[in-house]
């Protein structure tokens, strides 16, 4: 038989090289790791619930002033309102006196 060439002594070679890699890596993992999976995810879901909170906490606020924006609107605007119309009838009564004025020099 004939010895393995060099390419088929560098595809094993490279095989358990990697296979030793993934094993370390992985007890490396399990034994550095912070917490476990299932921890993890329960530290996640609760983030996501209070983010949630948050965000509806948030949109309530903004719907709450959102109302308070339309009510100082519609005052303003009841204002305004108020006061084109006394305009309207000042420029009225101010337009018939002069035309009276103008009759009377006539």
């Amino acid at each position: 038989m004939s010895e393995p060439s060099d390419q088929e002594r560098g595809g094993s070679g490279f095989a358990a090289g990697l296979i030793i890699g993934v094993i370390a890596g992985a007890a490396l993992a399990m034994i550095l790791a912070p917490a476990t999976g299932e921890d993890t995810r329960d530290l996640l879901a609760a983030k996501a619930r209070e983010a949630g909170e948050r965000a509806r906490d948030k949109a309530a606020d903004a719907s709450d002033l959102l109302a308070r924006g339309r009510t100082i609107v519609a005052d303003a605007k009841s204002r305004i309102d108020g006061a084109v119309a006394e305009g309207k009838d000042a420029a009225a009564r101010q337009r018939t006196t002069l035309e009276n004025e103008a009759s009377e020099t006539s």
